[in-house]
């Protein structure tokens, strides 16, 4: 996570002054590291037991969970609404993206936002890259938020901050 991304998080989330947030896909808990210093009680997933180990290793201090946002049961989720919800690279490898989707929204408090960071495919770079996000997923992830800011770190790196 360069200073520009930190600089983009800060700016659509806000201080955390305790609220609570879910880093999606936590991997080694970069993100969740820089939500905890933004102020938010933060808890990190992910679904490979390498990344949290990872993580726990790295981040003794951090709050990391083995769980798949995508099969496991919510309510085992440490709580049931979460002021920031984010997603780092994580959102191109969805599989059902309206259910992943649907799941997130049922768990943002009121005013909560879901902070997604993804590579979006330039066509001035050339064919689209494995890791891009295709405009049709794109379209579906910033549908139906009553707001949708997307920081463009530079032509194929976004970042969205989205609102119910």
């Amino acid at each position: 996570m360069d200073a520009a991304e930190a600089e983009a998080l800060r700016e659509q989330l806000g201080t955390g002054r305790d609220r609570l947030a879910l880093d999606l896909g936590c991997g080694a808990g970069e993100l969740t590291r820089s939500l905890v210093r933004l102020g938010y009680r933060t808890t990190g997933i992910d679904c490979a037991p390498s990344a949290v180990a990872t993580a726990r290793a790295t981040n003794p201090d951090l709050e990391i969970q083995l769980f798949d946002f995508e099969a496991g049961d919510l309510s085992q989720l440490p709580h049931s609404a979460f002021a920031a919800i984010t997603c780092r690279l994580v959102y191109r490898w969805i599989d059902d993206k309206p259910a992943f989707l649907s799941r997130i929204r049922g768990l943002l408090a009121p005013g909560g936002t879901l902070w997604v960071v993804t590579s979006v495919h330039d066509p001035a770079q050339g064919p689209p890259g494995l890791w891009d996000t295709p405009a049709a997923d794109i379209e579906l992830l910033t549908t139906g938020w009553s707001s949708a800011h997307v920081s463009k770190l530079d032509p194929s790196f976004h970042c969205y901050a989205l609102r119910p």
